[in-house]
């Protein structure tokens, strides 16, 4: 099996779990169903069971009373304290104007001392 149908029956699997409405998740019974919907006997195959597998040691799926339900990630809200604070001097500075830089160079010391006794 190639690695683009384990990622469609991957995605059917999830597609499977995350349709039901509800947090009371769903049985192996109710995806494979999902599954035979999409392709005949695409369930009845050893690789599905060992993406199922996978999904539940990755952390995607997460087995609550027998059924499976979509982990969720906690997101956390960015506190005040790791926002970016503008500070004044950075306001400051950007009313400053940079002066544009001269396009022709001075010739350094050595070089003048050496023109200087030819």
């Amino acid at each position: 099996m190639s690695s683009a149908e384990k990622a469609k029956i991957r995605k059917w699997i999830l597609l499977a779990v995350a349709s039901v409405k509800g947090s009371n998740g769903v049985t192996i019974q109710h995806i494979k169903k999902f599954l035979d919907t999409k392709q005949d006997g695409l369930s009845m195959k050893p690789e599905t069971k060992l993406i199922l597998k996978r999904l539940l040691e990755t952390g995607h799926l997460k087995k609550k009373d027998g059924k499976y339900v979509i982990k969720k990630s906690k997101k956390m809200a960015p506190s005040k304290e790791t926002k970016k604070v503008k500070s004044p001097l950075r306001k400051a500075n950007q009313g400053i104007t940079k002066k544009p830089k001269a396009t022709a160079k001075k010739p350094s010391q050595l070089q003048e001392a050496m023109n200087s006794d030819l």
